[in-house]
């Protein structure tokens, strides 16, 4: 294998393998072994050991007792909390912004997502990990127009901590485009200065959010133990 092929062929087993995870179609507790995989997908150890370095990276897989990798099993008890937290956090902060926020700054994010409406809209598609990030900068962005740089700071080590369960919340394009006219809606609401109405709208965003990440998460973890146990 060249060099240059490499990291195509890396790119490829990550993308295949993450996908597998996210479904729970790997069982609970079997260790990834880095010569079963290579056939299963293919190609050489060279692009699986680097894929699995990227997925144990980004918190997809654990190491066992022994060090082998294993998929790493969610946590729905951990999402609930961290949801919670996150969701007071975040009306909070359009409360804020709705009342003195930085108007120039929620302008900017109100242009912002209006383009990525447009670029949907003319079949590009928005999934996955890149939205996830997207996604995270919105509610950053709205709690840096409010002027707290603390809950800038705080929405960041929730994302952090939330990343590898919200990689669930957009699988399907539907969740992307709910998610950008919930967001479009949500900043509109802001620069209208109604704060109760921002609030109440931000609520009701996290709220399906979550709801969505619990119900993906459940459907993987059954689909990982039927896996382990036939």
């Amino acid at each position: 294998m060249t060099r240059s092929a490499r990291p195509s062929q890396a790119d490829r087993v990550y993308s295949e393998l993450r996908a597998k995870l996210l479904r729970g179609d790997l069982p609970i507790g079997q260790r990834l072994i880095e010569q079963q995989l290579a056939a299963d997908f293919a190609t050489s150890r060279t692009p699986v050991r680097e894929a699995l370095r990227r997925l144990e990276g980004d918190g997809h897989v654990v190491r066992d007792p022994a060090g082998g990798l294993c998929p790493a099993v969610p946590s729905v008890r951990s999402m609930r909390e961290l949801y919670d937290v996150r969701l007071a956090l975040e009306e909070l902060m359009v409360r804020r912004a709705s009342v003195s926020g930085d108007r120039g700054e929620l302008e900017a994010i109100l242009q912002d997502w209006r383009a990525l409406e447009a670029e949907r809209s003319g079949g590009r598609s928005h999934h996955g990990p890149e939205f996830v990030h997207q996604d995270e900068s919105f509610h950053e962005r709205i709690a840096r127009a409010a002027g707290n740089d603390v809950a800038v700071r705080m929405l960041r080590d929730l994302n952090d901590r939330i990343r590898i369960l919200r990689v669930h919340d957009f699988t399907s394009d539907d969740r992307v485009g709910a998610t950008i006219a919930d967001h479009l809606e949500i900043v509109r609401t802001v620069l209208e200065g109604d704060a109760d109405a921002a609030a109440a709208f931000m609520r009701a965003h996290v709220q399906r959010s979550a709801l969505v990440v619990r119900e993906r998460v459940g459907e993987a973890l059954a689909r990982m133990f039927e896996v382990s146990e036939s």
